[in-house]
C-alpha cells in the first residue's frame, strides 16, 4: 500500500530540515501578526514539542531608504537652506532608529553640510558688516561715497557718545572719560543733537561747524537758565562728526559742552531740576529777550554805517520785548517776587517794543538812531536786577557767559 501522507502537524525528528525558512508557509502563518524571528510570534518557546528552543529574535533590516534622509541630503546642497537640512537630518535619524530603514549616513551628511553652510553664511555677514563703514572713490575721483547703513560702531570713548548732563575729562585727544560732576572735570554737556543733513555723503566740515555753533548758542540757556552764573573763563565748545565718525553707527551727532581753562567742580546746570517756579518764569522771559539782544550788528558798527542792519535788528527786538511782556504778564501768581515790580517791568518792555518798532520803520538813519536810543532807556535793567535779588538769582552787573565764544574743539 502507498505510504500514508505525512502528518502536517507532526513534530520533525531532531536534525530534520524545517521548510519554514525556505518559502514553505508555516501552518499558523498569518494568524499572529508580526515578523518571523520575533519572540512571541508563531507560538511561545517550547511550543510544537521543542522544549529548550527559545526562538531567539533576529534583527531585521529594511530594504527601503528613509525619505526624510533623502530630502535632507538634497536640501543641504542649497546654500541658504542649511538650517532646514539640519532639521530634516535630525528628524530622519529619529525615524531610522524607530523603523530600521536605511539612510543614516545620508542624514548625518546632510547635518554636516547644512552646518557648514551656516558657518559660511555667518562669516559673510561679519565681513560684510565690517566693510559697511569703508569709503570708496567714485569714477570722478574727487568725491567719497560711503556704503549705505553703516554698521561700524563708534568707539566707546568717543566724545560724540556723551549725553546731556554728563561731566567728563579728556585724558587724550578724541578720548572722553565720564566722571561725576562733583569731581574736578574739564567739561559738562549741556545739549546734544543731530545735523540737519543725514545723507550718505559727508557734508562740508564748514557746514557742520556753522550748524553746531548756532545750535549750541540757541540751547545754552535751556540748560543754564541763569546764565549770569557763568564766569568769564567759562565758554561753550562743541564736537561735530568728522568723515570717519559720519560713517559709524550713532556718530552723526553734535555735542555742546561748557568748560573753562582749568577743571571745575560741581555742575553748572540751572533749569527746572533745581530752580523754583518764580525763578523759571523770570529767566524764561528775560533770556529770550537777551538772545535777541546778542544778535545786534557787529560791535563797532554805527547806525550811519549800516542803517538797514539796525532796522532789521530793531524789528527783532520789538518782537522780543513784546514776548517778554507777555510772558511776565501771563504769570497768575508770584510766590517770591514783588508783583508791582513785575508789572513795572511789563510796562517798560511794552514801551521799549514801541520804540524798537518805530526804529524798524524809520526811513533815515537819524530817526533809527533816535528811536533805538529811546528804546534803550526802557529796557528796565534796574527792575530785572531787583527781581533777581528777590528771587535769589545771580546779581552781578553783567552776564559774562551770555555771549560765549565760538571755540571749536
Amino acid at each position: 500500500p502507498p505510504p500514508a501522507p505525512a502528518d502536517p502537524w507532526a513534530v520533525p525528528p531532531p536534525g530534520a530540515h524545517q521548510p519554514w525558512g525556505s518559502g514553505a508557509p508555516h501552518p499558523g502563518a498569518g494568524q499572529i501578526p508580526g515578523q518571523y524571528g520575533v519572540p512571541g510570534q508563531y507560538g511561545a518557546p517550547g511550543q510544537y514539542g521543542m522544549p529548550g528552543y527559545p526562538g531567539y529574535p533576529q534583527p531585521s533590516r529594511s530594504l527601503y531608504t528613509n525619505g526624510l534622509a533623502i530630502a535632507a541630503l538634497v536640501v543641504s546642497f542649497l546654500c541658504y537652506f542649511g538650517i532646514i537640512a539640519i532639521g530634516l537630518g535630525a528628524a530622519a535619524l529619529v525615524q531610522i532608529k524607530r523603523t530600521g530603514e536605511r539612510g543614516k549616513a545620508m542624514a548625518v551628511s546632510a547635518i554636516v553640510i547644512g552646518s557648514a553652510w551656516l558657518v559660511l553664511l555667518a562669516l559673510v555677514l561679519v565681513v560684510g558688516g565690517l566693510r559697511h563703514g569703508t569709503r570708496t572713490h567714485d569714477s570722478s575721483g574727487d568725491r567719497v561715497k560711503p556704503s549705505a547703513s553703516p554698521l561700524v560702531l563708534l568707539p566707546a570713548t568717543s566724545p560724540l557718545r556723551l549725553n546731556t548732563g554728563e561731566c567728563f575729562n579728556l585724558p587724550k585727544e578724541q578720548v572722553a572719560k565720564e566722571v561725576p560732576c562733583s569731581e574736578p572735570h574739564e567739561g559738562e554737556v549741556f545739549w546734544t543733537g543731530t545735523p540737519s543733513e543725514q545723507g550718505d555723503d559727508y557734508p562740508a566740515a564748514s557746514t557742520l561747524e556753522t550748524e553746531a555753533d548756532q545750535a549750541c548758542t540757541e540751547h545754552v540757556d535751556e540748560y543754564v537758565m541763569d546764565t549770569w552764573t557763568l564766569t568769564d573763563a567759562m565758554t561753550y565748545r562743541y564736537y561735530y562728526p568728522d568723515r570717519n565718525s559720519w560713517h559709524t553707527s550713532s556718530g552723526r551727532r553734535f555735542v555742546c559742552l561748557l568748560g573753562g581753562d582749568a577743571p571745575t567742580t560741581g555742575s553748572v546746570r540751572k533749569d527746572a531740576t533745581n530752580l523754583t517756579k518764580d525763578q523759571q518764569h523770570l529767566l524764561a522771559a528775560t533770556n529770550q529777550f537777551d538772545r535777541a539782544w546778542s544778535k545786534s550788528p557787529d560791535e563797532g558798527t554805527e547806525v550811519k554805517d549800516d542803517p538797514e542792519a539796525f532796522r532789521t535788528w530793531a524789528g527783532k527786538m520789538a518782537e522780543a520785548a513784546d514776548r517778554q511782556a507777555a510772558l511776565l504778564g501771563g504769570v497768575t501768581g508770584w510766590a517770591d517776587a514783588d508783583k508791582k515790580t513785575v508789572d513795572r517791568l511789563v510796562t517798560e518792555s511794552r514801551t521799549a517794543a514801541q520804540h524798537f518798532r518805530a526804529a524798524a520803520k524809520a526811513t533815515d538813519g537819524a530817526a533809527v538812531e533816535k528811536e533805538l536810543h529811546t528804546a534803550f532807556q526802557h529796557l528796565g535793567d534796574d527792575l530785572v536786577l531787583d527781581l533777581r535779588r528777590q528771587l535769589g538769582l545771580a546779581t552781578q552787573d553783567q552776564e559774562p557767559g551770555k555771549h560765549p565764544s565760538d571755540q571749536v574743539v
